[in-house]
């Protein structure tokens, strides 16, 4: 499922990497990312791991190359990410910066949306306010005299890592 995953993701634009461990994939943010990131919520073994990164405040968005964040899954068909964004700040941080890196745990890869039916409806009812976001590739639109424009809404490049090992 995973290779199915990855063909979908790279057909839409968006570069895959899989890692076996939380580590390797890091090193590659700290490498890719800079010092400073914009990013949304991220599970604290993510967060603690991605030290001596600093994670900018959200006035800074606009001025950061790059976000961080963490798909809650991949959806194999579409080469999809779902995000659970429901904090706004999280969602400027999603498409501010031009370049967006996501971790995405290799056993939350379901085959089509329909397997994640319970996931979302345990999303959506589990605050207030829910917002998911899917995600397919870097943002794109053609609604300007039908000319594809990439990076006009939302990042340029989307970078999909893969944690394998975990």
């Amino acid at each position: 499922m995973i290779d199915r995953f990855q063909a979908a993701a790279e057909a839409a634009g968006a570069v895959v990497r899989r890692f076996s461990s939380l580590e390797d994939a890091v090193a590659l943010v700290r490498e890719a990312a800079g010092p400073i990131v914009a990013a949304s919520e991220l599970p604290e073994t993510i967060h603690q791991a991605l030290y001596p990164v600093t994670f900018a405040p959200p006035e800074e968005y606009r001025n950061i190359r790059t976000c961080v964040s963490f798909a809650r899954a991949g959806i194999a068909d579409t080469g999809s990410l779902l995000l659970e964004l429901s904090d706004h700040l999280e969602r400027s941080a999603t498409a501010l910066p031009p370049v967006h890196l996501v971790f995405l745990r290799a056993s939350a890869i379901v085959p089509d949306l329909s397997a994640l039916s319970a996931t979302l409806a345990t999303l959506l009812s589990s605050r207030t306010h829910s917002y998911l976001s899917l995600i397919t590739g870097p943002s794109r639109t053609a609604d300007i005299e039908r000319v594809l424009t990439i990076g006009v809404h939302g990042p340029k490049e989307l970078h999909i890592l893969i944690l394998a090992g975990e």
